[in-house]
């Protein structure tokens, strides 16, 4: 059946921030013309970013408190790219820009390692404004563009967040396809380093005051821009073929690895970077996608400082219309000024909730680590094995996920993967309702290998480990917002949200309530044993008379705690043995958990076989095949 869309029905869809899609849809899909609009409204959500910022001078520009380099930079990159893009103020955005590059100039040592966090904006202006700008050339003066160039000098001459010398020494050896899983300092801080020395490269061998310069290591920019070009197309590879993220699902820092992509995208002369840095942000698009709700993502995460109110994606408002409005600064826009845009079977898929139905989402993750190479400067990872499955359980009304491994010391895997791991549900209903299994952070907001987990379908097992590093009690947060007040019977605590019903377990001793003090509003159970095995199960109220028939469901499913060994049968009738003693891997329905399934990537949306670098993307009937090869 072929369905037409009257203009008004195409606005209001569009207006429903594309999370609340109706019934008008064939074959499991949403018609082009409602992801036309969607997609094209891009423009007009960016046009009012900038907007906003219409008047501000640059002390009333954005700026953070806490690091200098920071304070100084962000507000100099972000108010000369509103002026610039706006067309005013073009000689103060210059002068911005001047003091931007004079400033690394005289301190080419000052907190280096947050360098990447504003270059690749600063580089972008310069691709956009300046001599040979592709938007409008010759806004940005010679004088500024120089001062960018000598003061990014100053930090890609030798190497941006680690020792000199052996930055120079890794970027000569950066050949083998083995070596772009060795990370310098944080798998975003890598990225950010990475694709600021390709972009300054890519300009510095075509200036004159830049092209014959010689590195540290005594090769020039054209030598440098060949070797990171080569190196990129094997790092988009790799990340097709074992895993996307080592920082998995976390949204800011996934955020931060992505930004300099767009330039890859808009910038590269290179038809086959261009075309892998495209097939690369589509593939992040589809991943992020397929397990998020109105914005904010589901699954197994890590590096997340707090996950209790884990806020919309900004990359889910700019491109999809989903979520809040995010707050203007410069970290954002590099992706609001690209010309990339995801195909339309991502939009469906990011935009068509209900349509999406009832599915499984399994992924392969790389975090083990090379022995001895767990923690910075230069994390190595085992390329053999990344020993992580992300597991989602996706419906229209929850998403509950977590990242399934083996009970393995802390030094087994690197840190940026082990660290401040998220795991549990989040509800459609409000952005900010969850229930969250977890431990507590007791030094300095971070924790290593804190818990592990099996799960199937909507049932989800999780304990903390003995090998946890920085991990205090196990607590579990229940939400305030969209969540109905706990209540507590047969053992179990159990709550509702308008589409779903969820129960939890401490299998082994007793718990306590303490009342969350923050601004963010929930309540944490506190378990007495911090070695407690927690069951956490969740449904859809669609399948059940009522309440009480869900809880009359759970508290008939056997279950046994006996010599540290948790039996126990779920709600969707799946067989759980969890060995609290750490003794082996849990079983489900009687088969070890498969640590290396034959699939990288494996959902109905989205598709790959570990290793071979093909990617299918589909819903419906929209189809695209990715090929890194």
């Amino acid at each position: 059946m072929k369905i037409i869309l009257n203009p008004v029905l195409i606005l209001l869809l569009f207006l429903t921030s594309c999370s609340e899609p109706k019934s008008e849809f064939s074959e499991g899909q949403l018609p082009d013309s409602t992801l036309i609009t969607i997609r094209d409204g891009f423009d007009t959500r960016v046009a009012d970013l900038f907007n906003d910022q219409k008047g501000k001078t640059l002390d009333e520009t954005f700026r953070v408190n806490w690091n200098e380099s920071l304070a100084h930079s962000y507000p100099r990159t972000t108010y000369a790219a509103v002026q610039f893009w706006l067309n005013e103020n073009i000689d103060s955005a210059n002068i911005a820009l001047q003091e931007y590059g004079q400033y690394f100039i005289d301190k080419p040592d000052e907190n280096r390692m947050n360098v990447g966090w504003h270059t690749e904006m600063a580089l972008r202006l310069i691709e956009m404004y300046g001599s040979k700008g592709r938007k409008s050339p010759g806004l940005l003066k010679p004088e500024a563009e120089k001062k960018i160039m000598e003061g990014i000098w100053t930090n890609v001459k030798g190497g941006m967040g680690q020792d000199p010398e052996q930055i120079n020494t890794m970027t000569v050896n950066y050949t083998k396809e083995s070596e772009t899983w060795y990370i310098n300092s944080s798998e975003n801080l890598h990225a950010q380093s990475f694709t600021t020395k390709w972009n300054f490269a890519l300009l510095a061998k075509d200036m004159p005051d830049f092209k014959d310069r010689k590195y540290n290591d005594g090769h020039n920019a054209s030598w440098h821009y060949e070797k990171w070009t080569e190196y990129l197309k094997m790092y988009f590879t790799e990340r097709a073929k074992k895993g996307l993220f080592i920082e998995m699902m976390s949204r800011d820092y996934n955020h931060k690895t992505l930004k300099g992509m767009f330039n890859i995208y808009d910038f590269s002369h290179d038809p086959e970077l261009k075309r892998k840095a495209g097939n690369y942000l589509d593939l992040y698009f589809a991943y992020w996608g397929e397990e998020q709700l109105k914005g904010v993502s589901g699954g197994g995460k890590s590096r997340l400082y707090q996950d209790q109110s884990p806020g919309t994606s900004e990359y889910g408002y700019l491109f999809f219309g989903m979520g809040e409005k995010p707050r203007f600064e410069t970290t954002i826009i590099s992706a609001m000024t690209t010309s990339y845009r995801p195909p339309l079977v991502v939009y469906d898929i990011v935009c068509d909730l209900k349509g999406r139905g009832i599915y499984e989402v399994r992924q392969r993750a790389m975090g083990l680590a090379e022995p001895g190479h767990n923690s910075p400067p230069v994390y190595h990872l085992r390329t053999d094995y990344g020993g992580i499955v992300r597991y989602s359980y996706c419906t229209p009304d929850f998403i509950i996920g977590t990242s399934m491994f083996e009970a393995r010391p802390d030094t087994d895997w690197v840190m940026i993967s082990s660290q401040n791991q998220s795991r549990g549900v989040i509800f459609a209903d409000n952005t900010e309702a969850g229930i969250l299994p977890q431990c507590e952070k007791i030094k300095n907001n971070r924790l290593y290998n804190s818990m592990w987990s099996v799960q199937e379908k909507g049932t989800q097992i999780s304990q903390k480990l003995h090998t946890s590093r920085g991990a205090g009690r196990t607590m579990v947060w229940f939400s305030a917002e969209g969540l109905h007040n706990p209540i507590e019977d047969g053992g179990w605590i159990f709550t509702e949200t308008k589409g779903a019903f969820a129960a939890l377990k401490v299998v082994d001793g007793a718990y306590s309530w303490e009342e969350e003090t923050g601004q963010t509003k929930g309540k944490w159970l506190v378990c007495e044993n911090e070695y407690s095995p927690l069951i956490l199960e969740v449904d859809q109220k669609s399948n059940y008379k009522s309440f009480e028939a869900f809880r009359e469901k759970v508290l008939g499913n056997q279950l046994s705690f006996q010599n540290n060994i948790l039996k126990y049968t779920g709600i969707y009738g799946d067989k759980f043995a969890f060995y609290a003693n750490y003794s082996k891997s849990p079983e489900i329905n009687g088969e070890t958990v498969n640590y290396a399934p034959e699939k990288v990537y494996d959902s109905p949306f989205l598709q790959s076989d570990w290793n071979t670098g093909i990617v299918n993307i589909r819903k419906g009937t929209r189809n695209k095949v990715l090929d890194f090869n």
